[in-house]
């Protein structure tokens, strides 16, 4: 007997959980791609698709996976509205195991014959599933010119068909590329490492990373007809490479030796994030007679990534590029597009000084001018300090040279060289800069503190934290205190002889013995309006006196939260973090017509049990109880699920029915009582 307030709608199509697990194998073989069903002219469903399944891989011989299949969550991660790449990097993350939550569409009576007529045909195969819907899918002449559904270019398996996927009377449109983890074509799947640097089949060193090190699969190397230059760039390993962004060029020049290229570079406005823009171009520059503009972010330059790098380090990789070629890779956002962390550069140059936050980041850092006679005196490494991280340090210093006699020390950290900004360099472009530095050499340096010092630092901060700690440990006043994780809480809640409005769970007749625990709080009592307790929240006390559970009946400690209270109620409580409970199913048949004989309030958590019919199922007497929570409904989870669907999913189910239930299962914290 399911009881609800309100009426409900019915839900989609069946969802099922699947788990693969890939040990032994090369990959877990789906190939995935972001599409939509439409559901009607005006609605449509957007997602994660199944677009192929590999032969022989765990996908395949799962035998639960077919092609159209939708993934609704992966290892836990709702992926309803995420990227196609966003998934693949999931799914490379997991290791050997994942656990996806797929819905299944149902199928329009013609397919579902069709099908019926293919396990006719493969009977005697009992890995017959998805795959062979994967063969007849993608493997087929391409449709009428009338088709509704239309691919382009593609990861993955290297598809370019068009082909439809028919839910109902319903439309499947798929993006441009398709990505998949499989190991039956070694092109298919990039799992190279991609740290370091690489050199090209004309000699010139790129970054692993680079576009002109990207892996194209057979069909793809068929398709691409340019010949790779110096840096192994062709346009179609630039589309693969960066196929999330907008717009992407190729731009190339001639730079004679020495000249300036004529152009002011920006970073990202969120400090969070590294990007280098295009902020100016000099009219009467290099770049001026090319296809660049303000706004534009550069991806690459000569096979050297500078996606997600900071616009200073890139302006030290400009500076230290070798030969006259130029190629660079820019993606072009639209103009109203937000990013760049300054307003375009209408006249050039500008006379900005992009050493000057450095003074701000660091105020102790300071300006030092060498003049560098041959040499400059000093060595340098790329290390890190335990104050200020990663950089460029001073290691080395020649005794009598013009550094020595600037007030260089051992040990300073190289922030600026010439204007050009080190902080982010690494050993080989900070280098670059000194060795093309000629005269008075500027140089911006901080000078660290010993390991000692900042220790005996450290030490006179945890002694402030201890002390803030006693402080926040004195008594509050309960009627204000907040409850805090992991300690026990007295507060006072206002009650003006209103119902306190909670379930509870706890006694020595239960299947909770061990401790008094909220499970359910309803939105019109006391408590929610008091705001501060949670559910699965320990309480020890009562206006002072214990709850012992493993003594008191159920009905005795239900009896302490149902009575009412004149003005007001102390609690002393516990909120433990992370929350103390278990999770068990409760899996039986459900007879058409038949109730279940549960009572149910939905909450943010779940649908906790407010009473239980007995006679009508024996799993759900044996097993469950008042004031557990059920968190998934064949294989649903309802947690922050509205009241219609929670209804509508107990109230249409029959056959089989699969519950997920949370039990609160807290430490033993009341003391016996005395004899």
């Amino acid at each position: 007997m399911v009881q609800f307030q309100g009426n409900a709608g019915l839900t989609g199509d069946h969802i099922h959980m699947v788990t693969l697990d890939k040990t032994g194998k090369k990959s877990f073989g789906i190939c995935i791609v972001r599409g939509e069903v439409k559901d009607s002219p005006n609605t449509k469903t957007t997602g994660i698709f199944i677009k192929g399944i590999v032969p022989e891989s765990p996908a395949h011989l799962c035998g639960k996976l077919k092609v159209g299949d939708r993934i609704l969550s992966l290892n836990g991660k709702d992926v309803r509205h995420s990227t196609e790449q966003a998934v693949i990097d999931l799914i490379k993350e997991a290791d050997f195991k994942i656990d996806l939550e797929i819905q299944t569409f149902d199928k329009s009576d013609d397919q579902q014959q069709q099908q019926h007529q293919q396990q006719q045909q493969n009977k005697n195969d009992p890995r017959s599933n998805g795959y062979m819907q994967a063969k007849n899918k993608f493997n087929q002449e391409p449709m009428a010119s009338n088709n509704n559904m239309s691919g382009s270019g593609g990861g993955g398996m290297g598809m370019n068909r068009q082909t439809t996927m028919q839910k109902r009377n319903t439309t499947f449109t798929a993006s441009a590329r398709a990505k998949h983890m499989s190991h039956a074509d070694e092109d298919d799947e990039d799992t190279r490492d991609m740290t370091g640097r690489i050199r090209t089949e004309a000699g010139n060193e790129i970054d692993r990373a680079s576009a002109g090190n990207c892996k194209l699969n057979r069909q793809e190397k068929d398709r691409d007809k340019e010949q790779e230059d110096e840096f192994g760039y062709t346009m179609a390993k630039i589309n693969k490479r960066y196929n999330m962004m907008k717009d992407l060029r190729r731009i190339e020049i001639q730079r004679p030796a020495n000249k300036s290229l004529g152009i002011a570079l920006a970073g990202h406005k969120d400090r969070q994030k590294m990007a280098c823009f295009v902020a100016g171009v000099d009219p009467n520059g290099l770049l001026a007679s090319v296809d660049v503009k303000p706004g534009d972010e550069i991806v690459e330059v000569n096979g050297n990534v500078l996606k997600n790098r900071c616009h200073l380090n890139a302006s030290a990789i400009f500076k230290n590029l070798d030969g006259e070629k130029l190629v660079m890779i820019t993606s072009r956002r639209k103009p109203n597009d937000e990013g760049m962390c300054v307003k375009p550069i209408k006249k050039f140059p500008t006379s900005s000084d992009e050493t000057k936050f450095l003074f701000d980041q660091f105020p102790k850092a300071r300006t030092v001018q060498v003049r560098k006679e041959g040499f400059l005196g000093i060595m340098i490494i790329y290390g890190k300090h335990a104050e200020v991280g990663n950089g460029i340090f001073i290691s080395d210093l020649r005794e009598g040279s013009n550094a020595e006699a600037a007030g260089i020390k051992v040990g300073d950290m190289v922030l600026a060289i010439n204007q050009d900004v080190t902080l982010e360099s690494n050993y080989d472009d900070a280098s670059g800069l000194l060795k093309r530095a000629e005269g008075v050499v500027t140089m911006i340096l901080l000078t660290l503190k010993d390991e000692e010092v900042i220790k005996k630092e450290k030490e006179a901060e945890e002694k402030k934290r201890e002390e803030a700690k006693k402080e926040e440990e004195k008594p509050q006043e309960p009627a204000t205190a907040e409850i805090k994780p992991n300690k026990k809480i007295l507060i006072e809640v206002k009650v003006e002889k209103k119902p306190l409005g909670v379930i509870v769970t706890g006694g020595k007749n239960n299947y909770v013995k061990t401790g008094c625990v909220i499970t359910h709080i309803y939105p019109e009592g006391a408590l929610a309006a008091d705001k501060r307790l949670q559910i699965f929240d320990h309480i020890c006390e009562v206006n002072g006196v214990p709850i012992h559970c493993e003594s008191l009946t159920t009905l005795k400690v239900h009896q302490l939260f149902h009575v009412t209270y004149e003005k007001t109620v102390n609690f002393t409580v516990y909120r433990a973090d992370p929350p103390e409970m278990e999770k068990f199913n409760v899996d039986f048949m459900k007879k058409s017509g038949k109730e279940l004989g549960l009572s149910l309030s939905p909450n943010e958590k779940g649908c906790t049990i407010s009473d239980v019919v007995s006679g009508q199922y024996p799993e759900i007497d044996h097993k469950l109880q008042r004031g557990d929570i059920i968190t998934k409904f064949n294989g649903d989870s309802l947690e922050g699920l509205t009241f219609p669907v929670c209804y509508a999913l107990f109230k249409g189910a029959n056959g089989k029915i699969s519950m997920e239930v949370t039990r609160p299962k807290p430490t033993l914290r009341t003391e016996a009582p005395k004899p």
